[in-house]
């Protein structure tokens, strides 16, 4: 009968285990005890919040970690009434309308940036045609004189085009001779030349002192243009590709000398000067 009294003992231990809310505990003396672990689902409240920006199951998602994980605790979201209705201990319920706050905001528009890319030739040849330029490029091209070699610049065109933070730009055209007159590296005038663009990846960051920039992973700048090639009557026309290709930060309302293009030799370039504005 003791083994009978044992084997009853040790079933009755073990159906006790199963029974949610009791644990196995041990007194001072060593002797094991049966007590309750305190789960209370009595003190649970339920709080309906209202979604107003954001996917109500995105946010369940992000925000079950903040829930107690007590048997009986839940939250729920509806999609189609954009509601995340919880249940729970109110401690946690107070930690997830907190999060909410942060969440559940409008998502901001991309800021929407306006580049423009100006072109200058500049040559050691020819006289210098009277051409005007806008206020802004003026200290450009005063600082082209005195840091560069060329004796002639001449300001062809500017193009201009819109981009949001992150996205890309891809544009040509067409100009005209950018070299008006002749001149010794063969570059024919009054034929037209071809221009291809791109910006890759434009990031708006902010530098170690706060202060935005616009960072260009990949700016490239290329142009085509005639070249005549031979002597004397055997002379033809062929088209040549040059360009530039780099990574750019910018300012905004800087204006930004990206570099030079060599035509031919080192008598005749193209100098691309780029500057951003946000679009309000």
């Amino acid at each position: 009968m003791k083994i009978d009294k044992i084997t009853y003992l040790i079933f009755i231990t073990l159906f006790i285990l199963t029974i949610p809310g009791f644990a196995i505990a041990q007194t001072a003396a060593g002797q094991n005890s049966v007590e309750k672990v305190v789960q209370d689902p009595l003190k649970f409240k339920v709080r309906l919040f209202e979604i107003r920006h954001r996917n109500p199951e995105s946010l369940r998602v992000a925000l079950r970690a903040l829930g107690s994980g007590t048997p009986g605790a839940d939250m729920e979201a509806n999609q189609q009434l954009r509601t995340l209705t919880v249940r729970d201990y109110p401690e946690n319920i107070a930690a997830i309308e907190e999060a909410l706050k942060r969440l559940d905001v409008p998502e901001q528009s991309p800021v929407s940036l306006e580049f423009q890319i100006h072109l200058i030739s500049a040559s050691m040849t020819g006289s210098e045609p009277k051409v005007e330029v806008t206020k802004n490029l003026e200290p450009v091209i005063a600082q082209l004189k005195s840091s560069l070699k060329f004796t002639n610049y001449r300001y062809i065109s500017s193009v201009l085009n819109r981009a949001n933070d992150g996205g890309t730009v891809n544009s040509s055209g067409i100009t005209s001779s950018l070299f008006p007159a002749p001149n010794s590296s063969g570059a024919i005038p009054d034929n037209p030349s071809f221009y291809q663009y791109r910006m890759r990846t434009i990031k708006l960051r902010q530098d170690s002192l706060g202060k935005e920039t616009f960072q260009i992973d990949e700016f490239y700048f290329g142009v085509t243009v005639p070249i005549r090639t031979g002597v004397g009557g055997e002379r033809s026309v062929n088209y040549r590709d040059i360009g530039i290709t780099t990574p750019l930060t910018l300012r905004e309302g800087e204006m930004a000398v990206v570099g030079t293009a060599n035509i031919s030799g080192s008598d005749e370039a193209i100098i691309v000067v780029v500057s951003v504005h946000k679009v309000k």
